[in-house]
């Protein structure tokens, strides 16, 4: 079985959502000097955790088991010769962060790019989360993952020589204007400039 890629954090955020800390404001800009970060830009997002190590937004889909997670997060992305390098280092970083026992994954997919000037990988990806907890119990739901991890152009603190941007959406049913939503997240989180 293929691991898919879910950081135990990302599913934790997706499950807690009664305990999210403020409602923001369509787009809400957070700027720093490592990135711009920009809220989801849609009504219903609460920012669940902000530290050096990243963001997470969420917010309720429609139905009472559907939710919707935003997150960027820093990543330790040691030196790579290669893009094909890079893409296996990422993959297998996803890979160490997935729980086989709990996902079941139905396809992902990693492509290399540089259309933000510096090396990303982006990844697709849908699975079946076999122990979703709900409100109304234990259920299999579908996860689908969009996602960019990236070399940071300007930091190379150890431990922090990249990043990842990730929006998720779990329910009975995938989203089919996931893309949209995902790539307008994933467009607003921003190197700043010099």
């Amino acid at each position: 079985m293929t691991r898919f890629i879910a950081v135990s954090l990302g599913i934790a955020v997706l499950t807690a959502c009664q305990t999210m800390q403020r409602p923001l404001a369509p787009g809400q800009l957070f700027p720093g000097s490592v990135l711009n970060i920009r809220a989801p830009n849609s009504e219903g997002w609460m920012q669940m955790h902000s530290s050096n190590q990243g963001m997470i937004f969420v917010r309720r889909g429609a139905s009472p088991d559907e939710t919707y997670a935003a997150r960027v997060f820093a990543v330790a992305l040691p030196e790579s010769r290669d893009r094909d390098e890079f893409i296996r280092l990422v993959k297998q970083r996803n890979q160490e962060n997935t729980s086989p026992e709990r996902f079941s994954s139905i396809e992902v997919n990693y492509e290399y790019t540089e259309r933000r000037g510096y090396p990303c990988v982006s990844i697709k990806g849908i699975a079946d989360d076999t122990k979703a907890k709900t409100s109304s119990g234990q259920k299999i739901l579908k996860l689908q993952i969009n996602s960019l991890v990236c070399r940071h152009p300007r930091q190379q603190s150890r431990g922090f020589e990249g990043f990842g941007i990730e929006f998720s959406h779990r329910g009975f049913h995938p989203d089919r204007a996931l893309d949209v939503q995902a790539d307008a997240f994933i467009e607003g989180v921003q190197v700043p400039q010099k």
